[in-house]
């Protein structure tokens, strides 16, 4: 049995246990989060195995149990709160887009873009604890810059960024896409010195400027093209793989006429 079957196996397994209540209706949180990223994996699995129906069946179960269960917390989420939702807004924009639901995607992905810098509805003034968003290894303001690359949003708003290069003290400012990669290039080098970063955080920066470039007219779809390659490279074992693929694989169909040109 490859590494592969074996965390087939062990997912649906895992979601056996899981049964003692409707699959599918929100419950507790730590349950609805295990349920989500069984599903989220089985589509991983699925789509390399070459069953892409059955994968996007996986991606789009999980979609509506994420939906579920952020829009039934939202109404009494805090800032403080936040940033607990920030992973699972991400994941469930790539699971809806992956299963072909372009629109609701989108609206994860706003969702994920205020989570992740500790905002609820996007009119706040500023984060109530910035520090609590600027994680060493980069997660939070990485699925930020990403979620405002999707909605094609490169400017025009604030962000936490480090205006002196060896200073940890993040300020709130009006910024750009390329303010924010500076912030999460900043939290990565926390992360080296402190050892542990990972490597689908670690290569993700090179990937989105290539990609802001072409965005913005200053690059070519080559490098973008070749930084994708090296990203995907960089998958070394299972948990790389689950956090790397669906990002390539979302980037190229968001984006054909650079990745698949």
């Amino acid at each position: 049995m490859t590494d592969l079957e074996k965390s087939i196996q062990v997912q649906k397994e895992y979601l056996a246990t899981l049964t003692g209540t409707e699959l599918g209706r929100p419950d507790t949180p730590t349950r609805t989060g295990a349920v989500f990223e069984s599903w989220f994996a089985l589509g991983i699995f699925n789509h390399w195995q070459g069953e892409e129906g059955g994968g996007r069946t996986y991606w789009a179960q999980a979609a509506s149990l994420a939906h579920a269960y952020i829009e039934r917390d939202l109404p009494a989420l805090t800032s403080k709160r936040a940033p607990n939702y920030a992973r699972l807004a991400r994941n469930a924009a790539l699971a809806a887009a992956l299963s072909g639901q372009e629109p609701l995607a989108r609206t994860f992905y706003s969702y994920a873009e205020r989570f992740s810098t500790g905002l609820v509805t996007g009119h706040e003034e500023r984060p109530v604890d910035p520090g609590a968003v600027l994680d060493s290894m980069a997660l939070y303001p990485l699925y930020r810059v990403y979620s405002l690359i999707r909605l094609g949003r490169l400017s025009g708003f604030h962000g936490l960024i480090f205006p002196e290069v060896n200073s940890d003290e993040a300020l709130w400012v009006r910024t750009d896409i390329h303010g924010l990669l500076e912030t999460a290039e900043h939290c990565l080098a926390i992360g080296r010195r402190e050892r542990f970063v990972f490597a689908s955080e670690k290569g993700l920066p090179l990937l989105l400027r290539a990609l802001v470039a072409v965005l913005e007219g200053r690059g070519t779809a080559e490098a973008a093209r070749k930084a994708l390659v090296t990203y995907e490279r960089s998958i070394r074992d299972m948990s790389d793989f689950r956090r790397i693929y669906p990002v390539v694989l979302d980037l190229k169909a968001t984006f054909p006429a650079v990745f698949t040109a």
